[in-house]
């Protein structure tokens, strides 16, 4: 049993989540993260190792992203615009900002891959046929990660301002396509 006065893990987790979100990966301290958790910041080292652990083991991506991926195939395209579009003002955009801010670590890097490709490409790719599925499925991300990137991150004004049915419409039947369309043919540019 825990004796009172010392913080849980759990209250330095969630503390960093929130710091990590509403600063940024730079911008947040072990010290800061400390102080909102009411530690001291050996704690923190203690239970997580580093800043960079306690990042690795804070930021994930949207549980969201799941549900969309396993939907309808016809309608994926569609439904990853709508979740950025829905989803700029939720934690899940800071989330992302921090993990962008933090990739040039090669840990927080690496981790990026592999949240991508285990929560993204491979569920897609086991769903299209044809003879490029992983390379379609990574194509779609990185579709959907440009869009992200111009909404969450950069928040472009224009898109801001946009009609929002005419960007899922758009946007989103131009992700579709590398889902839906035939596979080219070998050696052929």
């Amino acid at each position: 049993m825990q004796p009172q006065n010392i913080p849980s893990r759990d209250s330095i987790h969630r503390a960093a989540a929130e710091l990590f979100v509403r600063d940024g990966y730079s911008g947040t301290t072990v010290r800061g993260i400390a102080a909102a958790a009411g530690c001291d910041p050996a704690l923190v080292i203690r239970h997580f190792g580093s800043k960079e652990g306690l990042f690795l083991a804070t930021v994930s991506v949207s549980s969201e992203l799941p549900r969309i991926l396993a939907g309808p195939i016809e309608s994926i395209g569609r439904e990853l615009v709508r979740f950025v579009l829905d989803a700029s003002d939720r934690p899940v955009a800071g989330i992302y900002r921090a993990m962008l801010t933090a990739s040039d670590r090669p840990e927080i890097k690496q981790r990026l891959r592999s949240s991508m490709h285990d929560v993204f490409v491979a569920p897609l790719a086991d769903r299209i046929g044809g003879a490029f599925p992983e390379l379609r499925a990574r194509l779609v991300a990185a579709q959907f990660a440009g869009l992200i990137n111009a909404y969450w991150l950069v928040a472009d004004p224009v898109l801001s301002r946009a009609d929002r049915p005419a960007i899922v419409a758009l946007y989103g039947d131009a992700i579709q396509r590398l889902l839906d369309s035939d596979d080219p043919v070998a050696g052929e540019a």
